[in-house]
C-alpha cells in the first residue's frame, strides 16, 4: 500500500513540475499529434514513475544491506562511490555544455550522464568488499576468532541448554534470531500437545531471560524467503548471507548445513565432547533402574545421561552398585558404557 502511494505521489509531482517548467518546449514527432499540455503530462508521469521505481528499489536495497553483517560499512562505501560517480558526471556534463550549444537534447544527455555515473558508482561500491581499503591501502581489521554472528535454530531454543551455555561464556559474538524461527517457536508454544507446548514456552522464557541478562548481544532479524517453505532451508540461506554459524541440536540440519559449507555448532556434540571419559578397569557407581535386552543385563544412567549397560545386573534393579568398566561405545545418539558388577551377585545377596 505504501509503495503504491509513493508511486502515485511522485507521478503527480512529475506531472505538476512538467506543466510548470515546460519540459517539452517543442513537441518531437512522436508527440506532435498531442496538445502541449497532454505531452507535458505524459512526460511528467513517465519521469515521476521512473523516479518512484528508482527510489523504492533504493530503499529496498538499503534495507537488505543494513540487515547483513557489516552492511552499514558497505552502504557507506556505496554512498561515497556514488558521490564520486556523480561528481564525474557533473564534470562530463559541464564539458558537454561547453562543447555544444544548449538544447533540450544536450540537457537530457547531461542529466543522463550524472544519473548513470551515480548509479555506476553505487553498484561498484556494492560489489567491491573493500573498495575504500584498496584505494587508500587500508585493510579492515580481522574479527576475533569465534566473534562472528551465531544463528540459533528452534531446536536449540526449546532444548533448554542454550541459556546455560551463554552464561558459561562458551558462545562468543552475537546471537541472531530470525523472525521465521520465532514464528515456529510461537507455533510450538501454542501446540495442542502438552509436551511440545511446555518446551515452546520454556524456549520463550529462556530467550526473555537472555535478553534481560545482557550477557550476550541478541538481535532479531526480519529477513525472510517467501519462496522457501522449509525453515531449515531458510536458516541455511540466511547463514550464508550473514556469514554466520548455526547453533542447533537437529541432526538433519547439522548434516545438510555441513554439506553446503555452513559451519554448525551442535549442542549435542558439545555435550558429548565434555562428558567424562572412562577407561577399561575404572570403577564407577551406577543405579540399575531397568532390565536390558540381553539375558541378565541391567540398565542405568549416569548424571550426564550416559547409558550404562550392566552385565549380570538385572538382579540389582533399584540398587546402587559399584561397577568396573569393560568398554565404551560412541554413537550419533551419544555414549554407552558396558560395565560389570565389582562384586558377584551371590556375595551381594549375602
Amino acid at each position: 500500500m505504501l509503495k503504491a502511494l509513493v508511486y502515485i505521489a511522485l507521478i503527480v509531482l512529475g506531472i505538476a513540475v512538467s506543466l510548470m517548467e515546460h519540459w517539452v518546449p517543442a513537441l518531437p514527432p512522436p508527440l506532435s499529434g498531442l496538445h502541449e499540455w497532454e505531452a507535458q503530462t505524459l512526460v511528467g508521469a513517465l519521469a515521476g514513475g521512473l523516479l518512484a521505481l528508482l527510489l523504492t528499489n533504493l530503499v529496498s536495497l538499503v534495507n537488505r544491506q543494513l540487515s547483513k553483517e557489516g552492511g552499514a560499512r558497505q552502504l557507506l562505501q556505496s554512498v561515497l562511490a556514488s558521490f564520486v560517480g556523480a561528481l564525474c558526471g557533473f564534470v562530463l556534463a559541464w564539458a558537454l555544455g561547453v562543447l555544444f550549444a544548449q538544447s533540450p537534447l544536450i540537457r537530457a544527455l547531461q542529466g543522463a550522464l550524472v544519473l548513470s555515473l551515480t548509479v555506476v558508482g553505487f553498484i561498484v561500491g556494492q560489489r567491491q568488499e573493500n573498495l575504500l581499503g584498496e584505494i587508500f591501502g587500508i585493510r579492515p581489521p580481522a574479527p576475533p576468532p569465534g566473534s562472528g554472528p551465531k544463528l540459533i535454530d528452534t531446536s536449540a531454543i526449546i532444548d533448554g541448554r542454550i541459556g546455560d551455555l551463554v552464561k558459561t561464556g562458551f558462545i562468543e559474538g552475537k546471537i541472531v534470531i530470525a523472525e521465521f524461527v520465532l514464528s515456529e517457536l510461537h507455533a510450538i508454544a501454542d501446540s495442542s500437545d502438552n509436551l511440545r507446548r511446555r518446551k515452546g514456552r520454556r524456549g520463550l522464557d529462556i530467550l526473555a531471560e537472555l535478553r534481560r541478562s545482557n550477557e550476550i548481544e541478541i538481535e532479531t532479524i526480519s529477513k525472510d524467503y517467501p519462496g522457501v517453505t522449509d525453515v531449515d532451508r531458510k536458516l541455511i540461506q540466511l547463514a550464508k548471507e550473514l556469514n554466520a554459524k548455526i547453533i542447533t541440536t537437529d541432526y538433519n540440519l547439522n548434516k545438510v548445513a555441513k554439506v553446503e559449507g555452513v559451519p554448525v555448532l551442535n549442542i549435542n556434540e558439545l555435550a558429548n565432547a565434555v562428558k567424562p571419559r572412562f577407561i577399561p578397569g575404572e570403577e564407577i557407581e551406577v543405579e540399575v533402574i531397568d532390565k536390558g535386552e540381553e539375558i541378565g543385563q541391567g540398565i542405568g544412567y549416569l548424571d550426564d545421561g550416559t547409558m550404562v549397560v550392566v552385565e549380570n545386573g538385572r538382579r540389582f534393579i533399584g540398587k546402587k552398585i559399584r561397577t568396573i568398566v569393560n568398554s565404551s561405545l560412541q554413537t550419533e545418539a551419544g555414549k554407552m558404557l558396558f560395565v560389570r558388577p565389582k562384586i558377584e551377585p551371590q556375595k551381594w545377596d549375602q
